[in-house]
């Protein structure tokens, strides 16, 4: 099921534009890299992950887009990139790890259910922000490394200051069937490390916690809460959706 994780993470690279600025955000000299490099670097930026695991990936992401794998490698090094640097750059020294419960904050109840939790988090120490989302107004369904999809109590959830609580712009009816369906993944679904290609790899199955909110809302509502639409769904895609509303930042 670690394919799927690996094929998330570079789909949603691979719908970005190429960026002419790539060969200097991998550090590689732009007449040397080879594929092997970019997926090298895959690998390092995504702690869990194997080289097979990306190599499958991006050929799976290169026969759905009709892309060369070359391109799909570039392309999702480039938005992984490019989300650690939006990460690291809205927050401090502290973060929770590995979408673990740490955190010097509580978090809050929700208004409705199937609203949605945001807090700066990382993966064995790759910051990516994590997600959540309420099945009821004091329960939260979340996917985390180890454990995969789970429910606990809002208030057994650490984190960390200026986190988020966001509303689905949507009818209840959609928002209760979104949480529904990922209250219905707990204990069935494991953690997938890939971020880069989350998108286009199996809505059931190993996925980590962006994947699961983004699958809940475009099962369920036929909602798209990936702001850009790239080849992975990245929290913070899902929190600067156009879709989400924030109500409540927890400091």
């Amino acid at each position: 099921m670690k394919k799927f994780v690996s094929v998330v993470t570079l789909l949603v690279i691979v719908m970005l534009v190429a960026s002419p600025s790539l060969a200097a955000s991998v550090h590689l000299d732009p007449k040397e890299v080879k594929y092997d490099d970019y997926v090298a670097e895959l690998v390092q930026k995504q702690p869990g992950i194997t080289t097979e695991e990306v190599k499958e990936a991006i050929a799976l992401a290169a026969e759905e887009t009709q892309k060369s794998e070359m391109v799909i490698a570039k392309q999702a090094l480039n938005e992984l990139n490019q989300a650690i640097k939006q990460e690291n750059s809205e927050k401090d020294t502290s973060f929770s790890v590995m979408g673990g419960s740490s955190g010097a904050y509580k978090l809050e109840p929700a208004r409705n259910k199937g609203d949605l939790f945001y807090t700066p988090s990382s993966t064995l120490g790759i910051q990516h922000g994590h997600n959540g989302i309420y099945h009821t107004t004091t329960n939260i369904v979340e996917s985390i490394p180890d454990t995969g999809v789970r429910k606990i109590k809002y208030n057994a959830r650490n984190v960390e200051k200026d986190a988020v609580m966001q509303s689905v712009q949507s009818s209840q009816t959609n928002r209760d069937k979104a949480a529904d369906w990922a209250n219905s993944r707990v204990g069935v679904d494991a953690y997938s490390y890939n971020f880069a290609t989350n998108r286009h790899t199996s809505k059931y199955g190993d996925k980590n916690c962006s994947k699961l909110i983004w699958s809940a809302y475009m099962l369920e509502a036929n909602i798209d809460l990936d702001k850009n639409q790239g080849f992975g769904v990245y929290p913070t895609d899902i929190r600067d959706s156009s879709y989400t509303v924030t109500y409540n930042t927890i400091q």
